[in-house]
């Protein structure tokens, strides 16, 4: 349980990638009422992949707030046995007396700084997402879907034209090992959350062998370094990332220097 609520907790302190973007509203939390809440409600199943997992720490937080009513979610629109799509959250704002219709992404982007468009930076780190693909299938499909007919049937109770939209986009971004900061106003700088690095140049870096590692599996990435209580050597886990990238993953790797007792999060990246 109490590693749940780390990475629950983990999930909650992740900033909103961006405030608005193309018209996208983000939700919003209220997180000083999250020490009221009874974590032993919250319960998921052992292998859940992160991204499904995040979803249920949304749901959790929905079903605990005083502040809004969980309607339906994961609502599959299905036609003549074909799925169009999938709604993520139909929810009930209690203050504001209000039908919500969320999407929920989290991501992890890599800040490529050798790419001209600023928006085109932010890719994943095997290179197979982008933060524009995932705005353009939020705008295109994910958000249109709740006024398409076929989606009628599956929330007939209530008005589409009652509803209001907004997403849940929080993220993580890592930027170039020695670039201090992006200067970008498109994301949040609260997201920025560690660096990534070649493997040559990791390897080749003396300082970073006098630190301990952890390489933590995908569903616990979420979670903050510091929580963790188990580290190893640099030769200890050197061979692992090696293996991974040989596969063309880029691990998520943890640090911590025991000198100043503090903890960094960084990808090595294969490309």
């Amino acid at each position: 349980m109490d590693n749940l609520k780390q990475q629950f907790l983990g999930f909650i302190n992740t900033s909103a990638l961006f405030q608005e973007i193309d018209g996208l509203q983000q939700f919003t939390f209220n997180n000083e009422e999250i020490k009221d809440f009874d974590f032993t409600q919250l319960e998921i199943t052992k292998n859940l992949t992160l991204g499904k997992r995040v979803e249920c720490f949304f749901e959790f937080y929905i079903k605990q707030s005083k502040n809004y009513q969980l309607i339906k979610n994961n609502i599959q629109i299905i036609e003549n046995k074909c799925t169009l799509g999938e709604l993520d959250f139909i929810i009930y704002d209690k203050k504001e007396h209000k039908y919500i219709h969320i999407e929920h992404v989290y991501k992890f982007y890599l800040y490529d700084d050798t790419i001209p468009n600023e928006i085109d930076r932010y890719i994943g780190p095997n290179k197979n997402d982008t933060f524009v693909k995932k705005l353009t299938k939020l705008k295109n499909k994910q958000l249109p879907l709740l006024y398409k007919d076929e989606s009628k049937q599956y929330i007939s109770d209530i008005p589409a034209s009652s509803f209001e939209q907004k997403v849940c986009f929080k993220g993580q971004v890592y930027l170039p090992f020695g670039l201090e900061k992006q200067n970008s106003t498109l994301v949040n700088d609260t997201c920025i959350s560690g660096f990534y690095i070649k493997h040559d140049d990791f390897v080749g870096e003396k300082m970073f062998q006098k630190y301990e590692y952890f390489l933590p599996e995908k569903f616990d990435w979420v979670r903050d370094a510091s929580t963790n209580d188990i580290w190893y050597s640099f030769g200890d886990v050197i061979d692992t990332i090696e293996s991974l990238l040989n596969e063309q993953k880029s691990p998520l790797v943890w640090l911590r220097d025991v000198q100043n007792n503090t903890t960094k999060s960084f990808f090595v990246v294969w490309w």
